[in-house]
């Protein structure tokens, strides 16, 4: 029974680290509270710099923000831990997908700081899941970082690899500009 108790703490650990990178030695996790979102000026939607375009490029791991068809911003980003092997396919391949999308919400995150749902899959990715008899998966965000790199401090090390479950990681310097540059209904193209 014992054993029972042990594999089903292991298992809802597992479910709640989901997209988080392994935590460096020494590190204490936790989650964000309700103070962790305020008092941030970037954060406030602001419609002089509202965005239009979203553009993620994996190659590069950027993504580039326009408004009226001009670059206003770029950010280097972390993607599916499993990036390298190609794009999403299937629920839980740890890849990032690949075509046109929108910002479905946006919603802030005890683990993962703020998030906003993209609109994966689209038909494309549901029509090619459906031919090969597997589920495309979903729930794919642009989220911030986890509770232990809550100051930045550990940016450098979360931007140095791929380390998500398919999503598109930012700094939460970074998530804050952009909480505060789109709203849902914005196009997010992801090319590889």
């Amino acid at each position: 029974m014992r054993l029972f108790y042990l594999l089903f703490f292991i298992f809802v650990a597992f479910i709640i680290t989901a997209c988080t990178p392994k935590v460096p030695y020494g590190v204490v996790g936790g989650c964000y509270t309700s103070e962790d979102y305020e008092n941030k000026p970037d954060a406030i939607f602001d419609p002089a710099r509202a965005a239009d375009k979203i553009v993620v490029d994996k190659s590069e791991r950027k993504m580039y923000i326009y408004k009226d068809g001009e670059l206003i911003k770029t950010f280097p980003v972390s993607l599916g831990a499993n990036d390298y092997q190609g794009d999403k396919v299937k629920r839980g391949d740890k890849k990032t997908p690949v075509g046109e999308y929108t910002i479905l919400n946006k919603r802030r995150h005890p683990i993962k700081y703020r998030a906003m749902t993209i609109s994966y899959p689209n038909a494309k990715d549901r029509a090619r899941a459906a031919k090969l008899g597997i589920d495309p998966g979903d729930m794919i965000t642009i989220h911030g970082q986890p509770h232990w790199n809550a100051d930045g401090h550990g940016d450098s090390y979360t931007l140095s690899k791929d380390w998500t479950d398919g999503c598109i990681a930012l700094t939460n310097k970074d998530i804050d500009w952009l909480w505060g540059s789109v709203q849902p209904g914005t196009k997010i193209i992801i090319k590889r």
